[in-house]
């Protein structure tokens, strides 16, 4: 059985290359948390391409109890009109979301939406 997110038991890193990554997209949201459906497609995400500043923070630990889980991608242009989430710092707020039972933080991997309008945006799942 494929898993419903792409799973990481270690850290994000070069090495891995280009992995396929689950595409979902939001069946509900209530400001807060967004109720996510796997589309049954996925979107290959090259590793290599993420800066070292991007894989330091894709892995960062937020908290002693705080895991990065999984990746998924969702539509960019959905993204950008999440009202309230910010996913630029200095204000950063993250994204709640739910998927399959399990609720997570998502926070994209690279967040240019300039560039990526009309496509996927990777995110980690982080709880």
């Amino acid at each position: 059985m494929t898993p419903l997110v792409y799973p990481l038991t270690s850290d994000l890193n070069a090495d891995m290359g280009i992995i396929p990554v689950p595409c979902f997209h939001a069946v509900s949201y209530d400001g807060n948390t967004a109720v996510l459906q796997a589309d049954g497609s996925t979107v290959p995400f090259d590793v290599s391409a993420l800066t070292s500043e991007e894989l330091e923070d894709a892995n960062r630990r937020y908290g002693r109890d705080m895991q990065v889980r999984g990746l998924v991608a969702l539509p960019t242009r959905w993204m950008q009109d999440l009202p309230g989430v910010t996913f630029r710092p200095p204000y950063r707020k993250p994204l709640g979301v739910r998927v399959g039972g399990h609720w997570y933080y998502a926070w994209p991997l690279r967040w240019d939406p300039e560039r990526d309008v009309g496509a996927d945006t990777v995110v980690r799942l982080s709880s």
